[in-house]
Formats: C-alpha cells, sequence, structure tokens
C-alpha cells in the first residue's frame, strides 16, 4: 500500500471512530490484499481495521475476521466449516485437474464425519511424544547444515538452512529412504500452496495441476510397493491402520500421505525462516535464547509462530444462514480468518507487535488453528522450529541481515523470497 493510501485510511478510520453513526454507515474497511506494498507488512492495516472495525473486506469483496475473540468463536462453534472443492473452484481449478481430484480427499477440505474418521486413524502418529524422540536427530541436521555452510560467516539461511532441515526431519519421522524423499519432494516442487493464494494465475494453475499429478502418481507407487512388503514406517502404518472397522481408502491414504510430507516441509520451513529473520532483528532476544536454550526455545518458538505464521490465512464457510460478528452471511458463503489480526490481538497479548521470548509459551496462537481441524502436524512443526532456532543461535553469534529480506506477496504462505545472513561463528 502507498504511503498516500496508508494515510488516507489511517485518517478515514479516525474519523469513523470518533463518529458511530458514520462508521456504521460507511462501507466496510478494505483490506488491500492486491497491493504488492501490504505484504511487506501487513500487521498495522490489520491492526487499525481490527480495531476500528472489528471486521474488514478483501478487496475481492470477501468478508474477514480479525480479532481473537471472534476467531476463537468462529473456530471452535458450528455456524462455519472448512471450504471443500468451492475454495479451489473460485481460483479456476475444474474437475479433471489434478489439484482438483487431489482436495477431494484432502482432510483440511473434509467436515464431519469423513473428517473425523480420517483424523482419527492418523492423529496417534503425530503426537508431541511420538515426534519428541526426534529431537536429537533434528539438532544433528540443523548443526550439520550449519557446518557445511559458507566458512566466512555468510549463509542465505532460507535456502540452505530452513528449506533442508524440515525436509531431512520429516525424512526420518516417516521412517522413508532419502532417494524416495528426495523423489517426492524433487516432484512436490516449491510453492505448491501458492494454488490456495489470493490471486492464482493460469501458470500458477499449470504448475500446480503437474505438481500434484507427479506426486500423487509416485505416492500411488510407494503405496504399492509398502503393500506388496510392508516396512516399519508410517505409510505401512497408515496403510494397515484400521479403527472401529474404518480403514484408509487408496485415495485418502495417498492424500494423506502428501499432505504429510508436504505440509511439513514448506510452512514449517517458512516459520524457522522467520524465526531466524526475528532473531537477527532483535540480538537481545538472541542472546537470551542463547543463555539458556532449554529454558526458553518453547517461547522464542512460540513467539515466531504467534508474530510470522505459516499461513496468512484460514478458510471457511456458514453452514446456514444467520448473523454474526455484526455481519449477515447466506448459507455457503466463505469467510477469511486472517491470521494476522487475532494473532497480535492487544486483548490476549500485551503490546502484542513486540518480539518478546519471554511470554508465556502456554498463551497459544492461532496459527495452527483450533476447534476440530486443529493441525495434525504441530507438535513436529513446533518441535523443529524450537530445534533449529536453539541450534542457530548457538552456532551463530552477532548476527545481521544483509539487507531487508523480502515477502512474496499473493501467496498462502508467508514466505520470504531470500534471507541472506551474516554472522560470527561461534
Amino acid at each position: 500500500m502507498s504511503n498516500e493510501a496508508a494515510d488516507s485510511l489511517m485518517a478515514a478510520n479516525s474519523l469513523m471512530a470518533a463518529n458511530p453513526l458514520m462508521a456504521a454507515d460507511s462501507p466496510p474497511a478494505v483490506i488491500p490484499l492486491e497491493e504488492d506494498a501490504f505484504w511487506q507488512d501487513p500487521y498495522p492495516i490489520l491492526s487499525r481495521i481490527r480495531d476500528q472495525h472489528r471486521t474488514g473486506t478483501t478487496d475481492a469483496g470477501l468478508k474477514a475476521i480479525l480479532r481473537w475473540d471472534d476467531a476463537e468463536d468462529l473456530l471452535k462453534g458450528d455456524l462455519f466449516e472448512n471450504e471443500g472443492l468451492e475454495y479451489i473452484e473460485r481460483r479456476g481449478f475444474r474437475p479433471g485437474d489434478a489439484l482438483y481430484e487431489w482436495r477431494r480427499h484432502s482432510i483440511g477440505a473434509l467436515n464431519g464425519a469423513d473428517h473425523a474418521r480420517i483424523r482419527s486413524l492418523v492423529s496417534r502418529a503425530l503426537t508431541h511424544r511420538s515426534v519428541d524422540g526426534l529431537r536429537p536427530r533434528i539438532r544433528e541436521h540443523a548443526e550439520t547444515l550449519l557446518r557445511n555452510g559458507d566458512a566466512d560467516g555468510r549463509i542465505e539461511a532460507r535456502t540452505q538452512f530452513a528449506t533442508r532441515l524440515p525436509f531431512l526431519a520429516i525424512t526420518d519421522f516417516l521412517g522413508i529412504r532419502m532417494d524416495e524423499a528426495v523423489e517426492v519432494a524433487e516432484k512436490m516442487g516449491a510453492g505448491s500452496a501458492d494454488a490456495f493464494g489470493p490471486k492464482v494465475t493460469q501458470e500458477i494453475r499449470d504448475n500446480a495441476n503437474g505438481m500434484f499429478g507427479a506426486i500423487m502418481e509416485f505416492v500411488a507407487e510407494l503405496y504399492e510397493d509398502r503393500r506388496k512388503a510392508p516396512r516399519d514406517d508410517l505409510l505401512t502404518a497408515l496403510i494397515s491402520s484400521e479403527e472401529g472397522g474404518d480403514r484408509l481408502s487408496h485415495d485418502e491414504l495417498i492424500v494423506l500421505f502428501t499432505n504429510i510430507f508436504g505440509g511439513a516441509i514448506e510452512t514449517t520451513a517458512s516459520v524457522i525462516a522467520s524465526g531466524l529473520y526475528e532473531m537477527a532483528r532483535h540480538p537481545e532476544q538472541a542472546a537470551l535464547l542463547r543463555s539458556d536454550p532449554e529454558r526458553w526455545k518453547k517461547g522464542a518458538a512460540e513467539e515466531t509462530i504467534r508474530m510470522r505464521p505459516g499461513f496468512y490465512a484460514a478458510g471457511k464457510k456458514a453452514v446456514r444462514a444467520h448473523s454474526a460478528y455484526g455481519l449477515d452471511f447466506e448459507e455457503g458463503e466463505p469467510i477469511s480468518l486472517l491470521i494476522g489480526g487475532p494473532n497480535r490481538d492487544p486483548s490476549r497479548w500485551r503490546d502484542p507487535d513486540r518480539f518478546d521470548i519471554q511470554r508465556d509459551p502456554r498463551i497459544w496462537s492461532m496459527t495452527f488453528s483450533m476447534g476440530e481441524h486443529f493441525c495434525l502436524g504441530q507438535a513436529l512443526a513446533r518441535c523443529e522450529v524450537q530445534e533449529a532456532m536453539v541450534a542457530f543461535v548457538l552456532h551463530c553469534d552477532e548476527i545481521e541481515l544483509e539487507g531487508e529480506p523480502r515477502w512474496l506477496p499473493h501467496v498462502m504462505v508467508n514466505r520470504l523470497e531470500s534471507l541472506p545472513i551474516r554472522y560470527r561463528p561461534r
């Protein structure tokens, strides 16, 4: 957003706040998702709209929730549910497209009994207890990546560290061979979540369909290999999992595996990169984490997850016609929860725009959602972010950004284009 546009919005908001009648009669505050500049620092704009208007509307006309209490009510209540195929239909995908067919069975697009059945079959494998045993391996991978980095105290931290670490961690967790993991990652590629962003082009659609077609075909081959020759790995466990007579279908299992693998890399990598970005911007917080890693690593991870969520938004739809949050909804009408709004709501956090790893880590943010669709992979993601940040500050001192990084606009994942960092090796 231009300075002039921001100033105009501030002036209008101030006038409306001072004149409730004007605010009630005026059009809703617009969230400028179409403007590239918005994505570089959206939080002041979201905060102003949240504090003065309660809700907003995207420049595409989508109603948006910005306050903590409203977001919690939306996610825990029964008046809204996750969007299914209509979410990607609005982005130009049609039946027969690889991504469309993948979405049919994605756990994030399912509700009710189908969602509960699949979630119950896999949730026991993705608990904090199941991932805590990976911590030594994650720390070992992180230390190896840092040792193999540039000897002169420079690293492109997004590609050389933040992206590689989740790949190694999920490979260990799934128990698949490295050559299998490499082929899955290569076929999945980078930016698979771009197809779920607010501005999807034909190029993005073509890339996504090619990518999801290739990954589904390859995972189907892995499925057949495990069915014929079972191994001690998660894929075999998913094939054989059963509860109350329920089993995962062939298509459900393939989609679930790609959900776990892809979700564990791209979004977690974005949060790890964000954590290193904050460490460089706040050397006093890096020093605090370095002084007592076991004490402060949870706080460091939770503060990063709160301030720099992996996804910029979550999409829901109204189950039936009703009124909520001062808005009227038709049955099936979509609504967006812009996570940066509730995650920086002063009603939940004091001085919410300040990065402070000493906050109580038990006060969770909205980043991993809540309610029925609470993120299945959140335990693994939290573990990776904690160990990554600890390894980085223990290896690197005097961390500095080499220029101000740029955030990619118009995509679902809050992703830095690059993260060049200079540091003094310890």
